[in-house]
C-alpha cells in the first residue's frame, strides 16, 4: 500500500476499508470521465490505470498512470467539482471504491479526516510541481530518467527492480518526446544496464545508476 495510507493508524485503515467496495474493470474500460460527477475515492489493487487529457487540438495527452497501490480521486473530495481527466484501465483491474456518501459519513464523524486526504493531496501536488519542472527539461536524457526515477518515488513496496506496465509510445507522452525520440532515450539506458525492455513493459534494474543518469543526488 502507499506511503500515506501507510501513515495511518490500524483503526483509520480499518475505516476506510470498512467503507469501501470493490470495483472491476476489463482491459480499455473507463473507470471515469472529465466532467463526471464525483463518486468516491479510489485505490488501486491489481492491474493499472492510464490518467489522460487533452492538448489545445483537442488530442488526447497521457500525463500519468496509476499503479497498484495508489489511492486517488481526493481532488473533487475537496473542491466538489467535477472529474478533472479521464481514468481508464491499461488492462484488466480491481480496485476498491469508497463512495462519496460514505466519504462523508467518516468526515461528519471525525473532521480530522480532511488534514488526513489533505495531506494525499498534497503530495500529488508536490509531485506535479517536479513534474512541470522535469518536463521543462532541455535534455531529453534528463527527461526521460526523472520520470522513470518517479515511478521508483511511487513504488509501494521496495524493490530492486521496478517493472513498469507500458509501452514506449505511452510512455513518450508522459515526458513530451516522439516515439522515436522516446525510442532512443531508452535504447541507450538498457545498453548501459539501467533498464530492461521487453514488449509492452519497461524495468528499472539499477535504480544507483537511474539516479546517475537523471542527475539526482
Amino acid at each position: 500500500m502507499s506511503s500515506w495510507f501507510c501513515s495511518l493508524t490500524e483503526s483509520q485503515q480499518q475505516c476506510l476499508l470498512s467503507a469501501s467496495r470493490p470495483v472491476d474493470l476489463v482491459a480499455r474500460e473507463y473507470l471515469f470521465h472529465r466532467g463526471d460527477t464525483f463518486n468516491g475515492l479510489f485505490v488501486l489493487l491489481t492491474g493499472s490505470l492510464w490518467i489522460s487529457g487533452l492538448d489545445s487540438a483537442g488530442k488526447e495527452i497521457g500525463l500519468t498512470v496509476i499503479k497498484p497501490g495508489e489511492w486517488f480521486g481526493e481532488i473533487a473530495l475537496f473542491d466538489g467539482q467535477q472529474r478533472t481527466h479521464d481514468v481508464l484501465a491499461s488492462e484488466p483491474c480491481r480496485l476498491l471504491q469508497i463512495p462519496a456518501n460514505k466519504l462523508n459519513s467518516l468526515i461528519a464523524a471525525d473532521s480530522e479526516w480532511w488534514p488526513r486526504f489533505g495531506r494525499l493531496l498534497t503530495a500529488k501536488v508536490r509531485l506535479l510541481f517536479q513534474n512541470i519542472e522535469d518536463r521543462s527539461q532541455p535534455s531529453a536524457a534528463v527527461r526521460v530518467t526523472r520520470k522513470l526515477y518517479e515511478f521508483v518515488l511511487r513504488a509501494t513496496e521496495s524493490s530492486a527492480r521496478i517493472d513498469i506496465e507500458m509501452g514506449q509510445e505511452q510512455f513518450g507522452q508522459l515526458v513530451s518526446l516522439s516515439r522515436q525520440k522516446t525510442n532512443q532515450q531508452l535504447k541507450y539506458l538498457e545498453s548501459q544496464q539501467v533498464i530492461a525492455l521487453e514488449y509492452g513493459k519497461i524495468s528499472i534494474i539499477s535504480i544507483s545508476k537511474l539516479k546517475r543518469f537523471a542527475q539526482i543526488s
